[in-house]
């Protein structure tokens, strides 16, 4: 019968017997010639005996038991007569063959009493034994816990197959889009960063002067000038320090919504951000509850090293490997050699790991330029404020500050 594809009634019924346990019976036409048994004293003949000639041999080896067991016959002649013929024509003294290997599973030797109605009565009196477990034969004449023990088998392989499954799978899980378990079980915090206390307390430090929500846009002026409309801390000092770049209020205000800025623009809204110190900046950094340590003017808000003065020599960016390799998707390399950027960092470089042509702004430049955005670093920003487009670092406005990995997991 098969368990797919459609079913006939005969089949449909079937199966409900099985699934309710009740698909096995004995066979009564099986029972009718062999007989049946449920012990060694005891034995119903069937019509291979009762119309045959093996009727008066079969009461014969019967008599010669309850004769020998009684002390009136010796066990040579009991022997004799249990084996009659068993070395030319067993079949017709109903004696065991001579290649007969008995049961395994319940021990049924032809000796005794097993042995008292012929070779015959072994049939029904195995297969009452072997289904017969808990007594579910003289209960229900069925065999529910013989059928049972497939179901429970079949249950345990379906189940145990779903747990192989997942085992198997989980060795390919999510194959070549994360790098390590540090990288899946941290959503990649750990990518940014192993040193995840450390960067946690930059982190928390910087308070909402770091909206991961545009993480996308991490670096750029207008970033940080859209953080700051955000939360309400454009003060009016900034506003003239805008304003005085040339930015217009309409400018402005489209910068803030940090969509379709110009370089120019970029440009000019980080100049105005030098211009933002002491207590025009300790204004702003209240209304975004910072408490980073070293900032000196608002532009340190797009330098990585102020941003993240604790933890910024752990901080990685991250190269897909071409072909996979030992670290699965992904290599992850630090942004920082001691206080420089890594030199690993070149077009070459990178060129050589994911063996592909190099795009107009390769993540190598993001970091160089975001990293050292505003003059190289925390002293030199302030030279590089209107200059920002005299070299790489003029493309991301001086403000491309800290890319960092984040901006590529």
């Amino acid at each position: 019968m098969s368990n797919t594809g459609k079913q006939s009634p005969l089949g449909v019924n079937v199966m409900s017997g099985l699934l309710q346990g009740k698909g096995f019976w004995i066979n009564q036409p099986t029972a009718n010639i062999v007989g049946s048994s449920t012990g060694a004293n005891n034995y119903t003949y069937g019509t291979i005996i009762s119309n045959t000639v093996l009727n008066n041999a079969t009461n014969a080896i019967r008599e010669g038991w309850v004769r020998y067991n009684a002390g009136d016959l010796s066990l040579t002649t009991y022997n004799n007569l249990k084996s009659m013929g068993s070395s030319t024509i067993p079949a017709l003294g109903n004696s065991i063959p001579p290649n007969y290997v008995q049961s395994e599973s319940y021990n049924i030797a032809y000796t005794g009493e097993n042995a008292s109605y012929g070779y015959i009565r072994i049939f029904p009196l195995q297969a009452y034994f072997e289904f017969n477990y808990n007594n579910t034969l003289a209960l229900s004449g069925m065999y529910n816990d013989f059928l049972g023990s497939f179901i429970s088998a079949g249950s345990f392989i379906e189940y145990s197959n779903q747990s192989i499954t997942a085992m198997y799978n989980s060795l390919t899980f999510l194959d070549g889009t994360y790098s390590n378990m540090n990288d899946l079980i941290t959503a990649d915090v750990t990518g940014i960063s192993l040193s995840t206390s450390v960067f946690g307390t930059d982190l928390i430090n910087l308070g909402k002067a770091l909206d991961l929500s545009t993480i996308w846009t991490f670096g750029y002026p207008s970033n940080l000038l859209a953080t700051l409309k955000k939360y309400n801390a454009l003060t009016p000092s900034l506003a003239v320090a805008l304003l005085s770049t040339g930015l217009t209020s309409d400018e402005i205000n489209q910068i803030a919504n940090n969509t379709n800025v110009s370089k120019d623009q970029q440009q000019k809204v980080y100049s105005a951000f030098l211009v933002i110190a002491g207590i025009d900046l300790a204004t702003i950094l209240v209304a975004l509850n910072c408490n980073t340590d070293g900032l000196v003017t608002l532009a340190d808000l797009l330098n990585v090293k102020k941003m993240f003065p604790k933890s910024y020599l752990t901080l990685t960016v991250p190269i897909y490997n071409a072909v996979r390799g030992p670290t699965n998707s992904k290599t992850y390399y630090p942004i920082y050699t001691g206080t420089t950027v890594n030199p690993a960092f070149t077009a070459s470089a990178i060129k050589a790991v994911i063996g592909a042509s190099i795009p107009p702004l390769p993540p190598v430049e993001l970091v160089n330029e975001r990293v050292n955005q505003g003059g190289n670093d925390a002293g030199g920003g302030g030279n590089d404020a209107g200059g920002g487009g005299n070299d790489s670092g003029g493309d991301s406005a001086g403000g491309d500050s800290g890319g960092s990995g984040s901006g590529y997991q």
